[in-house]
């Protein structure tokens, strides 16, 4: 798959620096330069008590460097854990959000989410910001514009192996013993409307283990120009 430069967007938890091996593992694979957003856990927790906004405006500046000087006219967007919902709102549409407006879709030719958690948490400092999110751009809302969405769920740890996992679980599904990628439920982690990839043996972060930006291979397993060995790609509606 070549649809120009590669805009990888960090979680909650993690500082741009942390996906720098991700970052040249991606450009192994896609043969694309890949750019991070300049995102810190700090803006996140900014952004619990004032909106995604700046969030948003760290995405849009990134898409501005990695078009900056590229005969392509549009960027793939790989949003992991929460950096997922970030962009989203860059994506945007109609409804205006935290007072301003967001078109990123007319820059954007494809949006890959990794473990991120689109369903609505019941409670917790997500729970209004993924609400909002839902509500004004529900699902895969340009897919048909062209633009083409996959949401990647790993199925590495099952709820029902300690209570600590399924309390995580809980908070996005009913039932906590289900799969998941030891944060998020595979269900919550696909987007409506999307192409959705559950892969087993994932977890959500390095630090839990095999994750979604292990190595080149593990890569290949959900970058689209590769068939994947052992997940199930499905076209149409997530959970």
């Amino acid at each position: 798959m070549s649809d120009g430069p590669v805009v990888v967007v960090g979680g909650v938890t993690q500082w741009p620096g942390g996906y720098r091996s991700f970052a040249e593992v991606l450009r192994e694979v896609s043969g694309s330069e890949v750019f991070v957003a300049d995102i810190t856990p700090l803006d996140w927790v900014a952004g619990y008590y004032r909106g995604f906004g700046q969030l948003v405006f760290e995405v849009a500046s990134a898409v501005d460097r990695a078009l900056l000087g590229n005969s392509a006219k549009r960027v793939v967007l790989v949003g992991h854990s929460a950096g997922g919902l970030a962009c989203r709102v860059f994506i945007g549409g109609e409804p205006p959000y935290g007072g301003r407006r967001y078109s990123g879709h007319r820059r954007v030719s494809r949006l890959i989410t990794l473990g991120t958690p689109h369903a609505t948490p019941r409670a917790g400092r997500l729970a209004e910001p993924v609400s909002r999110v839902n509500d004004l751009f529900p699902g895969a809302l340009h897919a048909d514009s062209g633009l083409r969405y996959l949401s990647v769920a790993g199925a590495a740890v099952d709820g029902a192996s300690s209570d600590r996992t399924r309390r995580r679980y809980d908070g996005f599904v009913e039932n906590g013993k289900t799969a998941g990628d030891g944060v998020v439920p595979v269900e919550a982690a696909l987007l409506p409307g999307s192409e959705t990839l559950v892969l087993d043996g994932l977890r959500h972060s390095r630090r839990l283990g095999l994750w979604y930006g292990s190595d080149a291979a593990t890569v290949r397993r959900w970058w689209p120009e590769e068939q994947p060995a052992d997940g199930s790609l499905v076209g149409g509606a997530g959970a």
